[in-house]
């Protein structure tokens, strides 16, 4: 019996000394996980701050945008009249300008190759906080973008929507896929030298089913007709979820040809 006991108390003592270093290991392990955490979220605050900060400070960008948009979306109003009728016309025009005029922004990653940054930004950032925080500056500029272009070519052409909410979500999903398909094609363009002109040709092709669904929904919401915009909205939300999967996995690999 004392033997049996003997027995069990060595058996409790390694039990307890084993789940003991299970839990120290395990906090250790949370201590690394949530120190990863915190880097992550300040390396990609920092890059995002920083490019905000650039955009705002030259303005050049931001002004050459918004002339166009604002330029073109007149010379519209002003060559036909107010006259246009036809929705479908109206969604066309609309994406076209919001398209070119989102073709401005392919100097997220122009900018590091000009001032020599990329060399600096691979030594003490990851490529994918690099992608992470480049894509996300991108998306928030590209949404502006819409919705300035939007709001804008409404009040020019004197369009009326009928379904006001699902237009504006449509505006910010057509104009996330947007940007993360446009995201990737700049970072490979961006060591070519005929970099303009190369983004527009090879940003066309693959934005094509992001368009062509975007200017389909934005003409029923013109139009006086009961339709759900959700299978518009979840194909546009699953382009650019896959696309930002493909090319997160990518770009390091296009990032260190910089």
């Amino acid at each position: 019996m004392i033997v049996e006991e003997k027995s069990f108390l060595i058996y409790w003592q390694k039990y307890n000394h084993i789940l003991l270093l299970s839990l120290q290991q395990m906090t250790q392990e949370k201590q690394i996980f949530a120190t990863g955490v915190l880097f992550l979220i300040k390396a990609l605050a920092h890059n995002i701050v920083k490019d905000f900060r650039i955009e705002f400070r030259s303005k050049v960008v931001i002004s050459l945008i918004l002339s166009f948009s604002v330029i073109v979306t007149i010379s519209i109003g002003f060559a036909s009249g107010g006259i246009i009728g036809n929705p479908l016309v109206h969604a066309i025009l609309l994406w076209v300008i919001i398209f070119f005029s989102g073709m401005n922004t392919a100097h997220i990653f122009y900018r590091e190759i000009e001032e020599n940054t990329a060399l600096f930004n691979l030594m003490y950032y990851s490529p994918e906080h690099i992608f992470i925080s480049k894509l996300f500056v991108h998306c928030i500029i590209m949404m502006a973008v819409a919705v300035i272009v939007g709001l804008l070519y409404l009040f020019v052409m004197d369009v009326s929507v009928y379904n006001p909410l699902s237009f504006a979500i449509l505006l910010l999903a057509g104009s996330t896929a947007l940007a993360v398909c446009t995201t990737i094609i700049a970072a490979i363009t961006a060591i070519a030298q005929a970099r303009g002109g190369l983004f527009t040709i090879l940003s066309f092709p693959i934005t094509l089913p992001i368009i062509t669904v975007a200017i389909k929904s934005t003409t029923q919401c013109f139009s006086q007709v009961i339709f759900s915009s959700f299978s518009a909205i979840l194909f546009l939300l699953a382009f650019s979820t896959l696309l930002g999967v493909v090319s997160y996995i990518l770009f390091p690999y296009i990032w260190r040809e910089f």
